[in-house]
């Protein structure tokens, strides 16, 4: 070959395959290549870490003596993928050659010649035991949440009101103020607790939806209602438009509230006196799409990717009260249906909220 004609950013044959085995060993994930007949032909490092066998005791063996997961009691993952699609990150519990259970994240790729021929693949997996182990003290903290936080604060706030009910004697005007703002303050303590169980829960798969099928316009008019007083206080007009066809969606009653509920507040809360808030709701192909409109002050654009994001508030929630739960908790719930939520806005020129629930409910 011509000197001319090699590519002056090719390196050399030996120096590629030094690079690919130098980027196979530093891998910040275990990885186990196979050839065709599913034989061991390489492992990296910390893939002899999670699998406790050292090159000398994989290489030659079939992936299954090496590999030895609990997906492997039913078909081999590698297996799977001479004629089908690739796995990309399933969880499984790998069983080391110490004997030890380790929970793995774990994805497939196949390697096939000119003519689609399988010939090898790859096993690319990572322990996630120190992200389980931290799931696993967020769970703790929720524990502690509810039970170690809750229980005291709505006991007191019981107390307080017996006292500002006269249960232990007449009050003096001063003191009737001190416990009434003590029981303000109680209630909002309670409110962020609750809030942030609600969160948490959603967040960690403890709290999943339960569905059943609900009449949309039916919920959302309740929810509407709920709020006219609120909207009324300020001189707001809330108008809804809803589809002819009547709509029934498969999702959690409670659940699709509080996502109502949350956004046509906010609404309320950040638009100006005497304005309009606006709820579209409407069937598009297999999913029913809602929009929730304000006249408020909108988002600034550099906001946008943290407004749904735990204890965030934008800089223009101003002075009105909250704990940055709300949005973060209504993703959660539309995630967990399956949906999808979005918003767009403009400075100045208010914002709209617009989120999906599927016509089918998501398998488990």
């Amino acid at each position: 070959m011509d000197a001319e004609n090699i590519s002056p950013t090719m390196p050399p044959t030996q120096t590629r395959i030094e690079l690919l085995h130098f980027i196979l060993q530093n891998a910040p994930a275990g990885v186990i290549v196979v050839d065709e007949k599913m034989t061991v032909t390489d492992i990296n490092a910390l893939g002899q870490k999670i699998t406790g066998y050292l090159p000398q005791e994989a290489l030659g063996r079939h992936c299954r003596e090496v590999f030895h997961a609990a997906l492997c009691g039913q078909k081999c993952p590698l297996e799977m993928i001479r004629t089908a699609e690739t796995i990309l990150d399933q969880e499984d519990v790998l069983q080391n050659n110490r004997g030890e259970q380790v929970p793995i994240l774990f994805s497939t790729l196949a390697f096939r010649d000119e003519t689609g021929a399988f010939k090898g693949g790859a096993l690319i997996f990572r322990d996630m035991s120190p992200f389980k182990l931290l799931e696993e003290e967020r769970r703790h903290l929720v524990n502690m949440f509810a039970h170690d936080l809750k229980t005291p604060v709505v006991g007191m706030s019981g107390l307080v009101k017996r006292l500002t009910q006269g249960k232990a004697g007449p009050l003096a005007p001063e003191q009737r103020v001190y416990l009434e703002t003590i029981d303000k303050e109680m209630r909002r303590l309670e409110k962020l607790i609750n809030s942030f169980l609600e969160f948490a829960r959603l967040d960690l798969h403890i709290l999943k939806p339960i569905p059943s099928a609900i009449e949309v316009e039916k919920e959302c008019q309740e929810v509407m209602t709920l709020l006219r007083p609120l909207a009324e206080a300020k001189s707001i007009e809330i108008d809804a438009e809803f589809p002819q066809e009547v709509l029934v969606l498969p999702a959690d009653p409670l659940l699709f509230r509080r996502v109502l509920e949350n956004l046509l507040e906010n609404a309320i809360k950040y638009s100006p006196t005497h304005s309009r808030i606006g709820l579209e709701v409407r069937r598009d192909k297999e999913e029913v799409r809602f929009a929730v409109t304000d006249q408020g002050p909108g988002i600034a654009l550099e906001e946008l990717p943290q407004l749904f994001k735990f204890f965030y508030r934008g800089a223009g929630a101003g002075k009105e009260k909250g704990f940055g739960l709300g949005l973060a908790t209504v993703k959660r719930i539309i995630d967990a249906h399956g949906g999808r939520i979005w918003v767009k806005t403009q400075p100045g020129q208010g914002a709209a909220f617009f989120f999906t629930f599927p016509m089918r409910a998501q398998e488990a």
